[in-house]
């Protein structure tokens, strides 16, 4: 073999044999020193790790990765690329850079005190083909995902993760948790509730057109440590909450360079984040695509933000403005190279309504009107109460507040309320400015017209009985020139 291949991850495994010989001189059976064979993982296209375990009584091992041609050149001590372990220790070593399809053997070979070589011990393997591929997407210290690619010439494959012991319910379709997909021809399948420092196994089989099982694809992963610096990571903590924003603070690592924080009204966009037509998973590349663009613009209930070398101080919103509502937050923590390299999911919800929550008088505004012109005027809104989260306010016509419902305040509130979703909206702002510009097209708009600017208030309960101020705040009415 003209040359050996560096490091990764993958498992199956395999036992060293055992041999014995009689030793003439003292009458003794002798165990010859041996070294076991394990792989870790399912070898992969380009990359395979294989875990040696020497017996007691070797003092050090050769191993080293080959061909079937290989076993006398490893036996003599000539083969390329060869590594030697000058203990009895166990090791795990990885190659690299594998050709896809390929069949190769691992050698291995142990010495006892005196140097006398034991057996060979050889184990062969096939690499993976890249027509189906599993592989890990990314590892967290409470998540992970793994992403599974291949070609429409398999059409299903079923997958669950588990731990090693859990190999044979898998492949019983008696472990827990295990789900399908069909006709998915790329897929990351994604866990956020995992335990930290905690080993686990994914296990995956899929099924050609023809009704052939691939191998067995197991791909073994290990959490990293609650917080752990390590790798990219960050601290979350939700701060304070109504009913229509969200606050979060998210403290990046070290080696976090960036960040983006993704909210979404609990399973709004999953269709879109999950779906086998959509993204189908693969939240990496989808956050990543929408860090710096306004997805609300797309998707009503979502909100997505980034950071770049920083601390994230986001104001998150819901604009449904619900009481108890339900919330997906994730997070996407980037490398030094600022790319995606893991998501975690967290929840949250909006606070209850709470009844002790005093409501807005109509007299805590002052709403004046000025510079009025046949085509626009200035309205300024201020108010000084604490009872007061936001509120919308609207153009009254003269015409419907003093003849259609002749001063009806109780109607006037109701007709808000209803339209309130049309009107102009202001939250947590004490003092407004605006010009609004006179559309000709809308009847009312004649010279000599009289109008209101009316404000409708809410405390933090929002937009529901028990927030709605009970009357609308009124302006001092203004007329159009004539």
């Amino acid at each position: 073999m003209k040359k050996l291949f560096k490091p990764c991850i993958l498992m199956a495994a395999a036992v060293g044999m055992l041999f014995t010989a009689c030793d003439p001189k003292a009458g003794e059976v002798v165990t010859e020193p041996t070294v076991a064979i394990e792989f870790i993982g399912t070898p992969g296209v380009s990359e395979v790790t294989v875990k040696f375990t020497p017996s007691a009584n070797a003092s050090k091992f050769d191993y080293a990765i080959g061909t079937e041609q290989d076993r006398d050149n490893f036996e003599n001590g000539d083969i390329i690329g060869g590594l030697t372990e000058m203990s009895n220790e166990p090791v795990t070593h990885t190659w690299k850079d594998l050709q896809g399809g390929a069949y190769y053997v691992i050698y291995t070979m142990a010495y006892d005190a005196e140097g006398a070589a034991g057996p060979v011990s050889a184990h062969g393997f096939k690499t993976a083909s890249s027509d189906f591929l599993v592989q890990p997407y990314y590892v967290g210290d409470n998540s992970a995902a793994f992403l599974i690619t291949n070609t429409n010439d398999y059409h299903t494959y079923r997958y669950a993760l588990g731990t090693a012991a859990d190999k044979e319910a898998f492949l019983n379709d008696e472990l827990a948790g295990i789900k399908k997909q069909s006709e998915v021809f790329a897929w990351a399948e994604n866990y956020f509730d995992l335990t930290p420092s905690t080993e686990y196994v994914f296990y995956c089989i899929g099924q050609d057109r023809s009704g052939r099982d691939t191998q067995l694809f197991e791909i073994p992963i290990t959490t990293y440590a609650t917080g752990s610096d390590e790798i990219p990571n960050f601290t979350y903590e939700a701060g304070p909450k109504d009913f229509y924003v969200q606050t979060y603070t998210v403290t990046p690592n070290a080696l976090c360079k960036q960040l983006v924080l993704y909210q979404q009204v609990k399973g709004v966009a999953d269709g879109v984040m999950f779906g086998p037509n959509n993204w189908g998973g693969k939240l990496l590349e989808m956050f990543d695509s929408w860090k710096n663009i306004d997805v609300s613009q797309v998707m009503s209930g979502v909100y997505c933000t980034t950071q770049v070398n920083g601390v994230l101080n986001a104001q998150a919103t819901t604009t449904d403005l619900e009481l108890e509502n339900p919330l997906d937050i994730y997070v996407t923590a980037y490398d030094e190279m600022y790319q995606p390299v893991l998501v975690k999911k967290f929840e949250n919800e909006t606070p209850a309504f709470n009844p002790n929550a005093a409501l807005p008088q109509a007299s805590d505004f002052d709403i004046k009107v000025t510079n009025v012109t046949s085509e626009s005027f200035e309205v300024s809104i201020d108010y000084t109460s604490d009872n007061v989260r936001a509120y919308f306010y609207d153009v009254v016509s003269g015409k419907y507040w003093d003849e259609q419902i002749k001063g009806d305040m109780a109607a006037l509130k109701n007709n808000m309320i209803t339209n309130y979703l049309s009107l102009g909206w202001v939250y947590n702002l004490k003092h407004i400015s605006n010009n609004y510009v006179i559309d000709p097209n809308i009847p009312d708009f004649t010279p000599g017209a009289k109008f209101y600017i009316g404000v409708i208030a809410m405390n933090e309960n929002g937009p529901i009985d028990g927030g709605w101020a009970e009357e609308v705040a009124l302006s001092e009415a203004f007329f159009l020139p004539e």
